[in-house]
């Protein structure tokens, strides 16, 4: 389970994000790192949308653009809102429910976003889990995000490297060669980053961290990380967590207080 930190904090491995729906509905499905679920993305997502089909569901402005929208699912409540457009050509795309795609993004499957999410800019190959935010400019590729994650305007990451090598990524505590050319980020839940923030080919930006902006953040940020060194006091962050979710309609009950005081914990090991 350790390979799959930082998401299987809070979460089993089953119920980390394949395709359109989880690992637990992909029973043949094994995996031995989280990068498995983005380098077979396009497969694992044929798969769900020809069980569950395509079409849209929700509501598009009539200056939306949808290339191959045979290949698109957008669910019931989702919105893709003016000038915005969507390339299946290369892959799938899967809208969650009650996700809102802002005006002149640029979505490039293959792509899974969760429901709830608020998206902008330009975000392509990537799976995101439910109500996270990526409202503003700026570039995600490759990557796994986490749920209730934050994305500042501007937090751009890399996905290919100067020198065109294999992307290696930090596996508790030890750098693992993925052996791909193309790989983003892996951002744990609750996760925060500000404005302008450059995020390294191949970073693990921990659960519950609070990055700094304006900077390339380096290859591994702890979780629970408040700015640089610090750790994020668990009192202040669970009022901070309760009050994002409060935006959304959504209460912070016990059993996902009592989640995060055992991913609090367990985090300290690593």
């Amino acid at each position: 389970m350790d390979n799959f930190l930082p998401l299987t904090y809070l979460r089993s491995v089953e119920e980390l994000r394949c395709g359109a729906t989880t690992l637990k509905d992909h029973p043949g499905r094994k995996i031995n790192y989280l990068w498995e679920l983005i380098v077979n993305l396009k497969e694992d997502l044929e798969v769900d949308l020809k069980k569950m089909g395509s079409g849209v569901r929700g509501k598009i402005h009539s200056s939306a653009v949808i290339y191959a929208p045979e290949n698109v699912l957008i669910e019931a409540g989702a919105e893709i809102e003016a000038c915005a457009v969507l390339d299946a050509r290369s892959g799938p795309i899967y809208i969650g429910k009650n996700t809102i795609i802002r005006p002149q993004s640029y979505l490039r499957g293959p792509l899974s976003i969760g429901p709830e999410c608020r998206i902008g800019g330009e975000v392509t190959h990537s799976i995101f889990h439910g109500y996270s935010n990526k409202a503003h400019y700026g570039f995600i590729g490759h990557s796994y995000i986490g749920e209730w994650v934050n994305l500042g305007a501007g937090t751009t990451n890399s996905n290919l490297k100067n020198n065109y090598g294999t992307v290696k990524v930090i596996v508790h505590g030890k750098e693992v060669d993925s052996g791909q050319q193309f790989l983003g980020c892996f951002i744990g839940d609750y996760a925060k980053t500000g404005i302008g923030t450059l995020i390294n080919t191949g970073a693990v930006i921990g659960v519950g961290a609070n990055v700094l902006g304006g900077r390339v953040t380096p290859k591994h940020v702890p979780d629970f990380t408040w700015k640089d060194e610090e750790r994020y006091r668990l009192k202040d962050f669970l009022v901070a967590a309760g009050s994002m979710m409060q935006r959304r309609g959504v209460k912070l009950d016990t059993a996902t207080t009592e989640k995060i005081k055992q991913g609090y914990k367990q985090s300290a090991k690593f």
